[in-house]
């Protein structure tokens, strides 16, 4: 685990670290790249506007300065924000050979259009449209059934890909744990912030006249620092990402800079 600083501190590196992302991401219009580097660069941007939010409702901002500690509500965010952090570093960087590539990208398709499907089927909605998707996902699972990406998978990962119930052939674990990004201790972190997000027994006992009712204390301030470590971290990793993606380390350098900066001291 990193050495802690304060709350206050970690505050001003992330309010500094969402101006860089913002500047990246503007930077990012209009530039050609492949496929990948296409969703990729839309599920970035989706996290810029993630992280300036996480910044809007955290207490003394300097966009607002909120004086409400709402730590459940930052933890439900926080929780998002590692997630879909590893969604987009697996599309952005998809490994080293063409054919796992190619894998990833029918897989992210081939997952989307298995969600369109049952969300059409289970709310009664385009019921016009189900023949097509009837038609073409077999297709399409078949064609991830052929790569070897595929035929290397352990049964239980194999089975997810072929339901389409998985966008990616790797865990959250295995992703935070490839990047560096959860301090080598994923499985707790991700326990606290997803018992805060599904209101668990372990999440709401703890509540107090102090603790939950949106006032500064010890413990949610000490919490509220650490859940900041976490997303500086995750923030720093992907502003670099997406300035390697697109080529933008020079018009980009000081955010790039500053990013690496935090990366590897955190």
């Amino acid at each position: 685990m990193p050495n802690q600083t304060s709350y206050t501190e970690q505050l001003k590196i992330l309010e500094k670290l969402v101006l860089m992302a913002i500047a990246v991401s503007d930077k990012s219009a209009g530039i050609k790249t492949t496929t990948l580097g296409i969703e990729s660069t839309k599920i970035y941007t989706r996290l810029t506007l993630s992280a300036m939010t996480i910044n809007a409702i955290l207490p003394n901002n300097s966009i607002n300065n909120s004086k409400l500690w709402d730590f459940p509500s930052v933890a439900v965010l926080a929780r998002t924000f590692m997630e879909t952090t590893h969604r987009y570093l697996y599309l952005c960087i998809p490994g080293e050979s063409k054919e796992e590539q190619q894998f990833r990208q029918k897989l992210h398709y081939f997952h989307m259009n298995s969600e369109k499907y049952r969300l059409y089927s289970d709310s009664g909605t385009h019921l016009d449209w189900l023949p097509e998707f009837e038609e073409k996902l077999p297709l399409e699972k078949a064609a991830l059934m052929e790569f070897s990406t595929y035929k290397e998978l352990d049964k239980h990962m194999q089975n997810r890909v072929r339901s389409g119930n998985t966008e990616m052939h790797f865990t959250d674990e295995q992703i935070a744990d490839k990047h560096r990004l959860a301090f080598g201790r994923f499985k707790p972190i991700y326990r606290i912030l997803s018992n805060h997000s599904h209101g668990s027994p372990f999440a709401t006992t703890s509540q107090s006249n102090e603790r939950g009712r949106g006032l500064e204390n010890k413990i949610e301030n000490d919490y509220l620092e650490f859940i900041l470590l976490l997303v500086n971290r995750y923030l720093s990793k992907i502003i670099i990402a997406q300035a390697k993606l697109l080529k933008l380390q020079k018009k980009c350098h000081r955010a790039v800079s500053y990013a690496t900066e935090i990366f590897s001291t955190e």
